[in-house]
């Protein structure tokens, strides 16, 4: 049985706590590797959040999965037992990055979130790819199994654990629980690539203009894009598949490089959850695979940026409203613009 090499974490959204009775990947039906433990699991969706204590990491693809956890917000246990797409798992952890040789994915991420969803990613520094998104059952576990070092009842024990988390405490008294569809939300697929345009801004006729021939020497050239989505993957390849259509998650933050002659650009986006979520579901409707071109329009020298959504027989881009996304530009690393609605904390643009 052929080994690869690679770690196994979970994850769990920082607002949707949870804790693990048990979780392992198996690859036969008696031999497996578990998911660490973390009490509780919560960061950034699609994040390793539990790490190994010991050096062994060489383990056989895994072809399902077994585990029963507990949903803190939701004081609920699920339990889950499905196959995985093991072939797919083989061929994602054989894939290595072409500049230096090694496997782009070093983790094999169990993500936990409400209503009994999981996820499956496999995660690198470069790129992260989301391999399967399943349903687990409501299930009741005995507390005295579950934690015995603990006289605690479940209420009482939830309640201890969800304290622990500040943010998830607030926002669980403050807003409640989520709606039932905004993880399949999340992690619904579109097809689309984007289309970087260098263009001029004519305020007078309210229009974006082509640069002249004669202009061609000043004109921006992108050296390269980087996304991470609300499904919780990533893309920093530059290697032009994101140039290319592909299927992928509603985009959460966006980053692009270019140059003018040696002066250097970068732009940082971030979209905003709710109004992200909107308009790619009114943009594709029953049709998330509709090919479409995420145009982001840009002229650095007027400091006119614009996205929109682009797909054959429209007459016009459907432009995205600047109050859904916010937006800051550097250029030879010192700011250079941003967006009147910028609110994000010092260097978030580290990512």
């Amino acid at each position: 049985m052929t080994k690869y090499e690679y770690s196994v974490s979970g994850s769990a959204p920082k607002l949707y706590p949870t804790e693990t009775f048990f979780a392992n990947l198996m690859w036969s039906d008696e031999d497996g590797v578990s998911v660490p433990y973390c009490c509780p699991f919560a960061d950034e969706w699609g994040k390793p959040v539990s790490m190994y204590v010991d050096d062994e990491k060489d383990f056989p693809v895994p072809s399902s999965i077994d585990m029963v956890w507990l949903s803190l917000v939701e004081n609920q246990f699920y339990s889950i037992e499905e196959k995985l797409p093991q072939r797919e798992i083989e061929q994602l952890l054989q894939e290595t990055d072409k500049k230096n040789g090694q496997p782009l994915y070093e983790y094999i991420i169990v993500g936990m979130a409400p209503y009994g969803r999981v996820a499956l990613w496999l995660h690198g520094d470069k790129r992260a790819k989301l391999v399967a998104w399943m349903k687990a059952e409501e299930i009741d576990v005995d507390m005295e199994f579950f934690c015995p070092s603990t006289n605690l009842p479940r209420d009482e024990y939830v309640s201890m654990m969800l304290k622990s988390v500040d943010e998830a405490y607030t926002n669980l008294a403050t807003n409640g629980l989520p709606p039932h569809d905004l993880f399949d939300n999340y992690m619904k697929q579109f097809t689309y690539r984007y289309l970087p345009l260098f263009e001029h801004w004519d305020e007078d006729e309210e229009k974006w203009q082509k640069y002249t021939e004669e202009e061609q020497e000043t004109k921006p050239e992108l050296d390269y894009i980087e996304e991470a989505l609300y499904d919780g993957t990533h893309d920093k390849l530059h290697d032009g598949g994101l140039l290319n259509y592909h299927e992928a998650g509603k985009p959460k933050k966006l980053a692009l490089k270019w140059h003018i002659k040696k002066s250097e650009y970068t732009a940082y986006f971030w979209l905003e959850d709710g109004q992200i979520r909107s308009i790619f579901d009114r943009f594709y409707g029953t049709h998330p695979d509709t090919k479409t071109d995420f145009i982001l329009h840009i002229d650095p020298i007027m400091n006119k940026y614009q996205l929109a959504l682009y797909r054959y027989g429209l007459q016009e881009p459907q432009i995205l409203s600047e109050d859904a996304y916010q937006l800051i530009v550097f250029k030879n690393k010192f700011e250079h613009f941003r967006s009147e609605n910028y609110e994000q904390p010092s260097g978030a643009w580290i990512w």
